[in-house]
């Protein structure tokens, strides 16, 4: 099995690669979006939940899971808030997909991709805390989430 990685990664094997880790830096990044399906609908996602249609839900091959982001569509200018509640296949090609009401929203073909730019808002640490990532323009601050008293 080793040999077959070692052969995966030498050859670039997607089918073989390991998953990436995600990034929890904060950093923003370009590239393509694309929209998930509507088969897709009442699935699972990997935090959990169902996907919902409907939703401000997004897939992400970088971003931890629980991160907000800041979408921009750089053909329009027009922006979206999501969250990161599943994990997009490492392709190279695309870096996040969306729910089709937020693909609608920032102006993308229903069964195509767009060009954006993912910020994110706020990136889940393995420590609790949360990083302010590069859309909020305190990128690198640390904050915690805390309960208001009763």
């Amino acid at each position: 099995m080793r040999a077959l990685l070692v052969l995966a990664a030498l050859l670039g094997s997607p089918a073989l690669a390991q998953p990436a880790v995600p990034d929890a830096s904060g950093g923003a990044r370009r590239g393509q979006a694309s929209v998930f399906a509507p088969a897709l609908a009442g699935r699972r996602m990997a935090d959990g939940g169902t996907v919902e249609l409907s939703s401000d839900s997004a897939a992400s091959d970088a971003l931890p899971l629980g991160s907000t982001a800041r979408v921009r569509n750089l053909r329009n200018g027009r922006i979206a808030i999501v969250r990161v509640r599943d994990r997009l296949p490492a392709s190279g090609q695309r870096i996040i997909s969306v729910s089709p009401k937020v693909a609608q929203f920032l102006g993308m073909p229903v069964n195509g991709v767009a060009q954006v730019e993912v910020a994110p808002l706020a990136v889940p640490q393995r420590d609790g805390s949360i990083k302010l990532g590069a859309g909020t323009g305190l990128a690198g601050r640390r904050a915690r989430i805390v309960e208001a008293p009763r």
